[in-house]
C-alpha cells in the first residue's frame, strides 16, 4: 500500500506540473530531485496522472508576428452540426468547438477565411495566449481570493495588440515542418521526428530553438483529473484588462486567455460544486462597471487536424 495519501498525491504532482511547466525536457531523476522524492516515485506519478488526465504533456502554442497570425471566429448557426463538419475539411483550421450557449462554434485558424459564416459574432486575429501558472489550493479559497480582488478601487487598463516584425532567426524554414509534430507533446520522440521529416539532427534543433523562441509554454493541469471539471469560453468586453487577468488566475486549474479585437476571451474549467459562485463574481462586476458584458459558451466537443 502507497504511503502516500491524497493530498500527498495532489502535492506532489503539482511540483511535477511546474516542474516540467519550467523545463518540459528534465530528466526524471532531476525532477524528483526537485519535488524531494525518488525517480521511481516521480515517475509513477507522472504516468498515473497523464492517463487520469490530471496533466496532458507540455505543450507550445505561436507568439503572433507580422507574417504569423491565427485567426478565431465565434459563430451562431441554425446547422452547427453541418457547419461544423464542413470546416473539419478546411486546411487552415488548427481548432474547432462545437460548444453550447451564446455562440455555437469557435473556430481557429492559421490563414484568415476567405469566406466569412454567417452569423459570425466576433472574429479577427489573436493576440499570444496567456497562461496563469496554476496555483495550488482549493476553489473555496479561489473564489475568496477572486471576491477580495474586486473590492476597492481600480484602474482600468486596456493592452492593444500588437504584432512585432518576423523574428529574424536561424530554423525558421524548419520550425514550420517541426511545430505540429511538438505542438501538443514536447515530449516526443525528437530523434523520430528528425527521420520522418528526413531533418539532420543540426537542422532539427535548429527549427526546434526557433519554435521555442517564438511559443509560449504551456502544461494544461487538471488537480482532480480533466473530466472532473465543467468547461467554459468566457467572451469579456472590459476596461479593466489588468484586473480580469489577475481573476482568471486564482482559478486552480488549467485557464488560457487571449483577446481578439476589444474582447477577452478565456477558456476556465471549475468544480461543478462552484461554478455558480463563479458566474455570482461576474454579475458582480457587471453592477460595479468592472465589465461591460460577458458572453459564454460550453465546449461540447473539438476537433484538431491530423498530421
Amino acid at each position: 500500500m502507497s504511503r502516500y495519501t491524497k493530498e500527498d498525491i495532489r502535492q506532489l504532482q503539482h511540483c511535477i506540473y511546474c516542474t516540467f511547466l519550467d523545463n518540459p525536457r528534465l530528466y526524471y531523476d532531476e525532477g524528483a530531485e526537485k519535488c524531494g522524492t525518488v525517480r521511481n516515485t516521480f515517475t509513477k506519478y507522472w504516468i498515473e496522472g497523464l492517463k487520469e488526465l490530471v496533466f496532458f504533456p507540455p505543450q507550445i502554442r505561436l507568439k503572433m508576428y507580422q507574417n504569423i497570425r491565427e485567426y478565431i471566429y465565434l459563430v451562431q448557426s441554425e446547422t452547427p452540426q453541418k457547419v461544423y463538419k464542413e470546416f473539419k475539411n478546411n486546411p487552415y483550421v488548427v481548432y474547432l468547438s462545437f460548444t453550447l450557449g451564446n455562440f455555437d462554434l469557435l473556430i481557429q485558424t492559421c490563414k484568415p477565411l476567405e469566406e466569412i459564416p454567417d452569423k459570425t459574432l466576433l472574429f479577427g486575429s489573436r493576440s499570444n495566449y496567456i497562461y496563469p501558472k496554476t496555483p495550488y489550493y482549493s476553489f473555496e479559497t479561489a473564489l475568496d481570493r477572486m471576491g477580495e480582488c474586486l473590492q476597492g478601487s481600480h484602474t482600468p487598463s486596456t493592452n492593444v495588440v500588437t504584432y512585432p516584425n518576423d523574428p529574424k532567426l536561424k530554423g525558421a524554414e524548419y520550425a514550420r515542418k517541426i511545430f505540429p509534430y511538438i505542438k501538443y507533446d514536447l515530449k516526443a520522440n525528437y530523434t523520430f521526428i528528425a527521420k520522418k521529416l528526413g531533418l539532420s539532427f543540426n537542422t532539427f534543433y535548429a527549427g526546434f530553438k526557433y519554435l521555442l523562441a517564438t511559443s509560449t509554454v504551456l502544461l494544461p493541469y487538471y488537480p482532480f483529473g480533466y473530466r472532473q471539471y465543467s468547461h467554459h469560453f468566457i467572451v469579456l468586453w472590459t476596461d479593466y484588462e489588468d484586473l480580469i487577468r489577475q481573476f482568471f488566475g486564482y482559478i486552480p486549474c488549467h485557464v488560457s486567455i487571449t483577446k481578439v479585437n476589444d474582447a477577452l476571451i478565456a477558456y476556465a474549467p471549475f468544480n461543478i460544486t462552484v461554478e455558480h459562485k463563479f458566474f455570482g463574481l461576474l454579475y458582480e462586476m457587471l453592477e460595479t462597471g468592472l465589465l461591460d458584458r460577458f458572453w459564454t459558451a460550453t465546449p461540447l466537443y473539438h476537433w484538431t487536424p491530423d498530421l
